[in-house]
């Protein structure tokens, strides 16, 4: 192979591994089970120090703004971890139940695997937290024993803009055999109830270990998932949308040496005019941090899963720019009633999204081409005075204008 092609090859891996990095402008969110975390028996990866150590080094990698993890079994290695990080930039919280306790206190507690959450300070405030269905013996039984989904509630704000957000850590009960299936499939069942009479219309992530893929099921006696009721419910863009689903359709894994993706992202249909398209990745890069992460099961099993939000609703992975380096002027801002794009250059292809402060899409209007010279006036509907932005797209590059309206 010459070298022009191995720097081609090498640079496509800069740019993969660029794309999935977080941002300061976007909420990034992964989900990782940290397999048996510095669990004080022979569970998990042997060397505790050196699986803590590594965390820390890829939790600092990644720069997540929330992390939702499984099976932190040794709280004060989190609480370490968490005050390494800059406990006046994030907080943690861990769920007060685990399997075969419900009242987070007890040495079937503190040696249990339990969920938790990581988050940045700076832009999450109103944190609180609940276990889901916790008086529903069904789900005691379903969720392996009272491993119930954790919600987190918070105000998000970034770029000034803030969004009310739950998240709701789940971690499946694991296992591919028949009732196995079957209770994942339960309790499947039993959340979506809950869903759709708590959370028919809130902002809502539902992450973490499903311990089942979502385009099939590890259980070879089904076609379907477990979660099939939340994932048919996704077909149709109207409740919900599986965005890792399409990563195990296409054959990647979540797990060292286990052929399908069980640590899944699905959100709401409100939160789906924030989510980054393409921006769903199984973390694999770990490797650049901890090279043997793979090949000496030091850190976890599992891969983080990751995904990104921009609460402004600009939503796609195509690259940002400036009005006049796309080749366009927007005037007059302020406004009264109308704007007018003028552009300087020909674009095809053209978008146009007006968003409130809210993240909220307003209008969205297929323009087509506007030739060099011309001009349009986008149809707005009816506002009210304050702060818009008017998001211009083509095909290769996105701008954005904040727009006053008096």
């Amino acid at each position: 192979m010459n070298k022009a092609l191995i720097l081609f090859f090498f640079a496509l891996l800069l740019s993969g591994q660029i794309r999935s990095q977080s941002t300061a402008s976007t909420l990034d969110v992964i989900s990782w089970n940290v397999e048996f975390f510095g669990a004080p028996y022979a569970s998990g990866p042997a060397n505790k120090d050196l699986q803590e150590t590594n965390v820390k080094k890829l939790m600092r990698y990644f720069n997540a703004d929330l992390y939702g993890l499984l099976e932190v079994v040794d709280t004060m290695r989190l609480r370490r971890l968490v005050d390494s990080l800059g406990n006046t930039e994030f907080g943690f919280v861990v769920a007060p139940y685990c399997s075969n306790n419900t009242t987070g206190t007890g040495a079937s507690w503190t040696s249990g695997q339990k969920q938790a959450y990581v988050y940045r300070k700076s832009i999450f405030s109103n944190v609180t937290t609940r276990g889901i269905m916790r008086n529903s013996s069904g789900a005691y039984t379903n969720w392996a024993s009272g491993r119930f989904p954790f919600l987190l509630s918070a105000t998000v704000t970034i770029d000034g803009i803030s969004r009310n957000l739950n998240f709701i850590l789940l971690h499946g009960k694991a296992g591919s055999t028949a009732d196995d299936f079957n209770k994942r499939q339960a309790a499947a069942n039993e959340l979506k109830d809950t869903l759709d009479a708590q959370f028919s219309t809130s902002n809502t992530f539902i992450i973490g270990d499903f311990n089942d893929a979502l385009h099939n099921s590890i259980y070879p006696g089904s076609s379907i998932s477990s979660y099939n009721t939340i994932v048919a419910d996704s077909t149709d863009a109207d409740h919900y949308k599986s965005v890792t689903l399409p990563l195990g359709a296409a054959g990647q894994t979540s797990m060292i040496n286990f052929p399908n993706v069980i640590d899944n992202h699905v959100i709401s249909n409100e939160i789906v005019p924030f989510y980054v398209l393409g921006s769903a990745q199984i973390r694999t890069d770990v490797t650049a941090v901890v090279s043997d992460y793979i090949t000496a099961h030091n850190t976890s099993d599992h891969f983080p899963v990751f995904s990104k939000y921009s609460l402004a609703g600009i939503i796609t992975g195509v690259p940002t720019v400036t009005p006049a380096e796309l080749g366009i002027k927007v005037s007059p801002n302020p406004f009264t009633d109308n704007v007018t794009i003028t552009a300087f250059k020909t674009l095809t292809n053209v978008q146009l999204t007006l968003i409130n402060t809210e993240g909220q899409q307003l209008k969205r209007q297929i323009a087509g081409m506007i030739t060099a010279g011309s001009s349009i006036q986008p149809a707005l509907p009816v506002l009210q005075k304050g702060f818009y932005f008017l998001q211009v797209e083509t095909k290769q590059f996105k701008t954005v204008i904040k727009l006053l309206h008096l």
